[in-house]
């Protein structure tokens, strides 16, 4: 059944021209049939009434003779009919050689029971068989005979036209139904990839199709309002964002510019030192996730157009892991660009390769797989692994197992999301040991 239904065609104009052509050729189906059934039940009767006709006309001569049957001529019977004495032998009439002989034994069983006998000789001949009396009293039997051949053979060629005709007239309503749906639908198909172009790159189109006096306006007018919302949704939520991150990168730009003179005029306190130092670094992480926030509030008319080598990726994040740790290059080897432009891409990878920095004992692994339709960048540590407490939720903001913010891993979701990918904890990672998470992008 799971068979069957994988078949099903998948567009809807191939569903409507696949229903249609089943449809009429069930039609036609029973409507020959139909025809056929008729045809031959007219055809027996026919052939009965053609046997009625001939036996009636044979009677007629036989039943008024005035001689024996012997000394009768005969020449007013019909070429296709016989006459048999008493005894069941022939004496006058003719019939096909074919049919002689099971003439003579259904002229004998008429005889035998003084009662018409109706009987076959092959598919197509028909025999009938009437006892009579002359008016001298004396017995025979008149046997006719009736070929259906003629008739059968008008039924075939009945059921041929029939068959030419449905045939013809299954393809005409196909054809009929495949340029009605087309021209129905291609302008709905149309509709829906500029609509979807539109809310990707453009905010600002619509199909204005006029006042709704038809299907197709009115279905123009509702996606009309529906992008409405979608732009307004999104410009709501590109100015939210370029406004929180306006308001916060002010006030860290004052926390870490004040941090830095401090340092920078010298601070002798070994702790106020390490404190004035990690408020620095927060500040300045904090600002890297302001950037990203800003680049997401963006219109993001050329990203679809954008391609990214993983090479390119690796060679961004690599400075993050400091000397003290190796990092492992899989990844580079993989010719198959990103469809996302660069920046992007790295500030999805760079809270993956940040938090593997912060857990690894020695090494951090990158490593990618191309799939039909992907690129997976996968981000592996030899560390103690994650916290089964945290593991369901790491994504979400403020889960942290290191007293940190939280913020990276949930951004990376973000802005991966946005080019239309996703992030995921990767259990497939050859490693015995550590965590691995999997960034899985659109490819070229």
């Amino acid at each position: 059944m799971s068979g069957m239904l994988r078949l099903r065609p998948r567009g809807f104009r191939a569903q409507i021209v696949a229903s249609t052509i089943l449809l009429m050729a069930f039609v036609m189906v029973v409507l020959t049939a139909g025809t056929q059934a008729v045809l031959q039940w007219n055809a027996g009767n026919d052939v009965r009434r053609a046997l009625d006709e001939r036996t009636h006309a044979v009677l007629a001569v036989a039943r008024t003779t005035d001689e024996p049957l012997t000394d009768q001529s005969w020449d007013e019977l019909d070429p296709l009919s016989k006459i048999y004495d008493s005894h069941g032998d022939p004496v006058g009439g003719s019939i096909q050689r074919s049919a002689a002989s099971a003439a003579r034994r259904l002229a004998a069983e008429a005889l035998r029971t003084d009662a018409q006998q109706d009987g076959h000789v092959g598919d197509t001949l028909n025999l009938r068989a009437v006892p009579f009396r002359t008016e001298l009293g004396e017995r025979g039997v008149a046997v006719v005979i009736e070929d259906s051949d003629p008739y059968e053979r008008a039924e075939l060629e009945t059921l041929i036209a029939m068959i030419v005709l449905g045939t013809l007239v299954v393809a005409t309503a196909a054809g009929i139904a495949f340029r009605v749906t087309r021209q129905a639908l291609e302008p709905v198909q149309q509709m829906a990839e500029r609509a979807d172009d539109w809310s990707e790159h453009d905010l600002s189109h619509r199909f204005d199709l006029g006042p709704p006096d038809n299907e197709l306006s009115r279905l123009g007018q509702t996606l009309d309002h529906l992008l409405d919302r979608v732009a307004a949704a999104i410009r709501a939520e590109q100015r939210l964002t370029a406004e929180l991150a306006h308001e916060l990168r002010t006030p860290l730009t004052a926390i870490q510019g004040s941090a830095d003179l401090a340092l920078m005029r010298g601070v002798e306190d070994a702790s106020a030192r390490e404190d004035l130092e990690e408020i620095a670094a927060a500040a300045r992480r904090m600002g890297t996730a302001i950037t990203t926030l800003l680049e997401l509030a963006r219109e993001r008319s050329e990203r679809g157009k954008a391609s990214t080598p993983i090479a390119a990726v690796v060679d961004a994040v690599r400075p993050l892991v400091p000397e003290g740790l190796r990092l492992v290059d899989e990844a580079s080897a993989v010719t198959v660009p990103v469809a996302a432009p660069v920046e992007l891409v790295v500030r999805t990878v760079s809270p993956l390769v940040e938090n593997a920095v912060r857990y690894a004992d020695s090494t951090v692994t990158l490593s990618a797989r191309v799939t039909p339709d992907r690129i997976e960048l996968v981000v592996a540590d030899d560390g103690p692994g994650l916290d089964p407490e945290i593991r369901d939720s790491v994504f979400e903001p403020g889960t942290s197992s290191s007293g940190s913010t939280g913020l990276g891993l949930g951004i990376a979701r973000r802005v991966a999301s946005s080019l239309g990918g996703e992030v995921q904890i990767d259990a497939e990672v050859g490693v015995t040991t550590g965590a691995a998470f999997v960034v899985s992008l659109p490819r070229r």
